[in-house]
């Protein structure tokens, strides 16, 4: 334990985070047929998956044990086991083609963003989707019997049919990570452009946050491509250094993504339960302002959020027996700020002058308007 308080380790997250290497490990295994259908090619990546398993997991579990993240965790959970999941399962999945696949939620701030967010995006899943397989063992090609033209394909070691290898099923199966990596490099491309001709941009950016990630894609890309290159017009020239240099890069993109902006890769889909929850509380109603009467904040946000207050200790907010401050819209928030400096100035100047009264009044007048 004392180890862990000098790594700064939550033990919680830590344990789960082995049990979800562990489980991905016996599912190698297992799809593998032991191990037999391992590449040993491929046992680097592998290895460095393995560890951006446990990274990735141990960052996601530690994201969960914040209170407000385990809030939306929870509700998402029994929205999940309760009995009326069939009924919440078509618009789930409305939700995640509009949100993950169509992206759409970024087409509303800029064309431009979307367009290299979607490629990047659709590019990182495409090869992922085919190289994981892969890697793991569960996917592989082998000819087909006797025939050298002809390639059969194998899933978790049972067969799963067969292609010529002149025939377009066999291009795009050997050459669907050309694609990915063109995708990738192009919404790479379009990233760098729209930082460097966005002043907000380029104002906040960060070269550890929003250029590296880009740098290290485009690099997993190039190279890549250029195995590619190498085997079908250079005669396989310096194949194995290429070979060497892609998996480096690959590497060491496995191992930053507990670390970067590529995490949200991961986080994205829990927003979906947060929509949802988004949603319920809109067809439930907001609740008025205790100061000024405008409705403002979501019903099951505002018990929501008393309870976490009461969680982290901070349930002294209150302005009255019958008012929290969560009670109050951003608007009169700010007034209660300004009567507060105005008093104590020494002045005479009522924020709350037009406002009619619709919370219960306090001793104090530097807190609320008596």
């Amino acid at each position: 334990m004392r180890l862990l308080d000098q790594l700064d380790l939550e033990p919680r997250p830590l344990i789960r985070a082995a049990l979800s290497t562990a489980a991905l490990g016996a599912l190698v295994a297992l799809g593998s047929r032991g191990g037999r259908w391992l590449d040993p090619a491929l046992l680097g990546y592998l290895l460095a998956t393995l560890f951006a398993c446990f990274g990735v997991s141990y960052r996601y579990w530690s994201w969960l044990e914040r209170p407000a993240t385990d809030m939306y965790f929870q509700d998402t959970l029994r929205r999940f086991l309760s009995p009326r999941v069939l009924l919440t399962l078509p618009k789930l999945m409305l939700l995640a083609l509009d949100q993950i696949f169509l992206q759409r939620f970024i087409e509303k701030r800029s064309v431009k963003r979307w367009g290299a967010h979607a490629l990047i995006a659709w590019g990182c899943l495409l090869g992922f989707s085919v190289t994981i397989p892969l890697v793991f063992g569960w996917v592989r090609f082998t000819s087909a019997g006797l025939d050298p033209n002809r390639y059969e394909a194998w899933l978790f070691g049972f067969p799963a049919g067969s292609f010529p290898l002149g025939s377009p099923v066999a291009f795009i199966t050997f050459h669907i990570l050309d694609l990915a990596a063109f995708m990738v490099i192009a919404g790479c491309t379009l990233a760098f452009i729209r930082r460097l001709h966005d002043e907000g941009d380029a104002a906040t950016q960060r070269f550890d946050l929003d250029l590296l990630p880009l740098l290290v894609l485009i690099a997993v890309s190039v190279t890549g491509l250029l195995l590619t290159v190498s085997e079908k017009w250079l005669g396989g020239r310096n194949f194995t250094t290429i070979a060497f240099m892609h998996e480096l890069t690959v590497i060491v993109m496995l191992l930053s993504l507990p670390f970067g902006k590529l995490f949200h890769i991961v986080q994205r889909p829990a927003q979906l339960g947060v929509t949802l929850y988004k949603a319920d509380g809109e067809a439930e109603g907001r609740l008025p302002c205790k100061g000024c009467g405008a409705l403002f904040i979501r019903a099951n946000q505002r018990r929501d959020l008393e309870v976490l207050f009461k969680r982290l200790d901070l349930d002294g907010a209150r302005h009255s027996p019958s008012v929290h401050h969560l009670d109050l819209c951003p608007k009169c928030k700010r007034r209660l700020m300004a009567l507060a400096q105005n008093q104590r100035l020494g002045g005479s100047f009522d924020p709350f002058h037009d406002v009619p009264i619709y919370a219960e009044p306090v001793a104090d007048p530097t807190t609320f308007r008596s």
